[in-house]
């Protein structure tokens, strides 16, 4: 994580960590932490990155998300009790206001929140509508066995690096 970090000043303006307030378990706002890929204000500049060109991605931070390895902060999130490994990813209160009356996406807060979803087995850059229908699925069918499961497949997916923005779903799906 320390050369992670260092990695990162040398490459761009701006703080190692990137910080934010998101929805946790029965809709409570926690803090998470990740390595910061983008440049400074980029959110602000067009949302969240869904292409592997967008410009604002800092070229430390490319790498650091094609290997997941920006999401290593939240261990300090783990080890809090704030989230789990395997569970729904946690969103921007903005991002849940379309869904707020869907009570069956509303169980994804019936649980912590966590470092990987179900959904980025397959798409690590999903439209919210799977992501929660996903959410929603993972929460109804809650085992051990489908967490050890969707943990082998999220090793693979990370050391593969497929599936980080939406054009490589896209590009998949053609074929």
């Amino acid at each position: 994580m320390i050369i992670i970090a260092i990695a990162i000043k040398l490459d761009s303006k701006g703080p190692v960590f990137f910080r934010q307030d998101r929805l946790g378990k029965d809709m409570k706002t926690f803090r998470i932490f990740k390595f910061r890929t983008m440049v400074v204000g980029a959110y602000e500049m067009g949302g969240k990155a869904t292409r592997s060109d967008d410009a604002r991605i800092t070229k430390v931070g490319a790498f650091l998300r094609r290997t997941s390895l920006d999401e290593l902060p939240q261990m300090f999130n783990i080890l809090r009790g704030g989230m789990t490994i395997i569970g729904p990813r946690p969103i921007l209160p903005v991002e849940w206001e379309p869904y707020k009356d869907n009570t069956r996406y509303a169980k994804r807060y019936e649980v912590r929140q966590a470092m990987f979803g179900t959904v980025d087995v397959i798409n690590r850059a999903a439209d919210r509508d799977l992501q929660f229908s996903m959410d929603a699925d993972y929460v109804e069918n809650l085992t051990f066995w489908l967490d050890v499961k969707t943990f082998f497949q999220i090793i693979s997916v990370v050391i593969s690096g497929k599936n980080v923005y939406m054009e490589e779903v896209d590009e998949k799906n053609k074929k």
